[in-house]
């Protein structure tokens, strides 16, 4: 199963999840509709060789929710966070996440996620997760930017997307992300992803995406068309 799980809200603003769920770090969502794009901000998703994913993972465990409008926490302990080991033993991986609404439209967040490996005094990964983004209405702007510790490599990221929903059944996106893969990929590698998502609401349960993004990434580069 990809993701199942289970709620228990004591009130409206505070509930417990369990179950199989989505890594909590990430400005980018992970179900249609209503994604801004459908390909992922990033193009490297593995971490050395160790089957390590960093982004968009589900993983068993239970996560604590508040959400009052204004200021939001998160708190999660899960069997793991980046694809390293999916059993519950000592190797347990943690999520915590804060998010403040600065004024009505405009919303920060600040995450960090560990995950522990006890065996090898290197086989911890963390990251840190920032964003921030402006809401006010038909208009979207979102800026993003992480830092990675994975094995003793530090890999960093940062991302910029925006989107305007010009009338009810047509909208855009334009997003930019660079990364810097050096650790994982060799000497002054970095990556360069430019896409472009223009998206139509058809009827009401009826969606068509048409995408395009270019990477620029030695020693090839790639396109992709959806």
């Amino acid at each position: 199963l990809e993701q199942v799980f289970g709620r228990y809200s004591f009130n409206q603003d505070f509930n417990l999840s369990f179950g199989r769920q989505l890594t909590n770090l990430g400005y980018e969502a992970d179900e249609a509709p209503g994604l801004y794009a459908v390909t992922n901000a990033y193009s490297y998703k593995q971490a050395s060789d160790k089957n390590a994913t960093l982004r968009r993972n589900y993983v068993d465990g239970i996560r604590a929710n508040f959400n009052n409008g204004q200021f939001g926490l998160s708190l999660g302990l899960h069997d793991d966070y980046f694809g390293v080991d999916d059993a519950f033993n000592d190797n347990i991986a943690i999520d915590i996440a804060a998010s403040v609404m600065i004024v009505p439209g405009l919303e920060a967040r600040l995450g960090f996620a560990h995950q522990d490996q006890e065996h090898a005094n290197d086989d911890n990964i963390n990251q840190f997760n920032a964003w921030l983004a402006y809401n006010p209405g038909d208009l979207t702007l979102a800026l993003e930017f992480d830092v990675f510790d994975v094995y003793g490599d530090e890999l960093w990221n940062l991302m910029f997307l925006a989107n305007y929903q010009f009338v009810d059944w047509f909208g855009a996106t334009f997003r930019y992300s660079h990364e810097d893969l050096d650790p994982f990929v060799g000497a002054d590698s970095d990556a360069d992803r430019f896409t472009l998502a223009l998206l139509f609401s058809l009827t009401q349960y009826l969606f068509l995406n048409v995408e395009y993004s270019h990477t620029a990434i030695d020693p090839d580069d790639v396109d992709e068309f959806y």
